[in-house]
């Protein structure tokens, strides 16, 4: 070394230690991470499961999607665009009409019956007046009813017929894959957290998870949605070549589709005759609700989300954003949560001012548990005073009862779905965004009057509340 020293010029030995210090301080400023879209795509990270005894790839589950002709260019581009490019192989698409979506197949199902079937079914009266209006170059848009419940009651007629025929399509287009999720259009679903939860489950082994509506609600699948899920074996034992033991089921069942109240309901009777298999909850990780209307509360508060329903394009997209910004952060390994929700799209949300012709839920069929019940003639712990007199008397019961978080006040009685009676001031002990409800005239035995809705929160309090609480990690069941 020395000797080295004694042989180099000084300039020299300075440009030397100049020449290391700097490599130095380059390596140290070398990220520890890289995003995705730096590494080339067979290095990219994907989360898969780790927890569970099953190991599921997401790339061995299945999404067929079902929609009809009349949503098909409004609902499904959305979810092509905020689905993952590396996710687009595992994705199906079935309606009620044979189209595309650029390189996307949408298949129509419903062709797959018999043309005399087809003829005589009386259900499938829409699908018959579609295929004409295509023949003779007609907007099948004319086609749709002006009345919503109209309208929502004509196209679940048609799932009835869509749902046995679009999980044969999917096992004929897709076989042998671990899992198959069959979901609507307006459904949305974190893969990471559905392969987590399903890495419980062995794949070779029946299965059936979905959540039974509740008919004793206005909207039957408002609490669970209607997504289904089936594995491997339960779909392989139905519609592989090997199955000789049911083979022609299909054709067994379809004089008996219309006798069903829903397409959830002709698949449990069809998995509890062909199988004897029943269904299992999904209930929270597969839920109806969306962000703007689930109830933030204890209960929910670190239960990981995989499946969501009635989700609308621009909802969806917030939801990207937020997947993406995880991402980025690096949190993509930790299951996605409620708490998320909320730090997402409620914190920056002005929720301290009250505000008139909107309904945030309080008295919703869906929030009966948490909604606060009223005291009878005498006081009783716990219970809140009554609110009925005006918004502002509703408020002040709200601001004096230890468990409420919101307030609504509706300009005439409505239902609670609880012990409470019919109220005028419904509060709840849950935190929900609800929606913008525009007054609505109605004709009360003879007179005419108008609902109107007034909204409030108790934001800070609840923020308060949040920001003590932390999510152990945990395995989602």
């Amino acid at each position: 070394m020395s000797a080295l020293r004694n042989h180099t010029p000084r300039p020299l030995r300075f440009v030397l230690v100049l020449a290391v210090i700097y490599a130095f301080c380059w390596v140290k400023g070398w990220p520890k991470y890289y995003d995705d879209e730096e590494l080339p795509r067979s290095q990219r990270q994907r989360p898969e499961a780790s927890d569970g005894p099953h190991r599921v790839k997401q790339d061995e589950i299945i999404v067929s999607v079902t929609s009809t002709a009349v949503d098909v260019y409004t609902k499904l581009p959305p979810m092509l665009v905020f689905t993952a490019p590396e996710d687009h192989g595992q994705l199906l698409f079935f309606s009620d009409l044979q189209m595309e979506i650029g390189q996307w197949p949408i298949f129509d199902v419903l062709w797959r019956y018999s043309q005399n079937f087809i003829v005589e079914a009386r259900e499938l009266g829409r699908y018959r007046a579609q295929v004409d209006y295509v023949r003779k170059s007609l907007p099948i848009e004319d086609l749709r009813k002006k009345d919503k419940d109209e309208e929502s009651a004509i196209q679940k007629r048609l799932d009835k017929y869509k749902i046995l025929q679009a999980m044969a399509a999917a096992w004929e287009y897709r076989p042998d894959r671990s899992w198959y999720v069959f979901m609507s259009d307006d459904t949305w679903i974190n893969r990471a957290n559905l392969c987590d939860w399903l890495s419980q489950y062995d794949a070779k082994e029946r299965a059936f998870f979905g959540n039974p509506p509740n008919k004793d609600h206005p909207d039957p699948f408002a609490a669970g949605g209607n997504t289904i899920i089936l594995s491997g074996k339960a779909m392989a034992d139905l519609f592989s070549e090997n199955s000789k033991e049911h083979r022609g089921f299909l054709k067994n069942w379809q004089n008996s589709i219309i006798d069903h109240a829903s397409a959830f309901d002709l698949v449990l009777n069809v998995m509890q005759a062909e199988l004897k298999l029943e269904v299992q909850s999904a209930w929270p990780m597969v839920t109806g609700f969306d962000p703007t209307t689930v109830p933030f509360s204890q209960t929910l508060w670190c239960e990981p989300v995989a499946v969501m329903h009635h989700v609308a394009p621009d909802i969806a997209s917030d939801l990207w954003r937020l997947e993406k910004a995880r991402a980025q952060d690096h949190l993509s390994s930790a299951p996605l949560r409620v708490a998320d929700l909320w730090q997402h799209f409620m914190t920056d949300e002005n929720l301290n001012d009250t505000r008139k012709d909107w309904d945030n839920l309080s008295s919703e069929s869906l929030n009966a548990r948490w909604n606060i019940l009223f005291e009878g003639d005498k006081p009783e712990d716990g219970r809140a005073r009554s609110g009925e007199a005006s918004p502002q008397a509703c408020e002040a019961s709200c601001e004096n009862n230890a468990y409420c978080m919101q307030w609504s006040y509706s300009s005439l009685v409505q239902p609670n779905w609880n012990t409470n009676p019919q109220t005028k001031c419904h509060l709840s002990s849950s935190i929900r965004f609800g929606f913008h409800k525009a007054p609505r005239d109605w004709n009360i035995k003879g007179e005419d009057v108008t609902l109107t809705w007034t909204s409030g929160w108790k934001k800070n309090k609840f923020a308060a509340w949040a920001d003590q609480q932390r999510c152990k990690p945990q395995h989602q069941r």
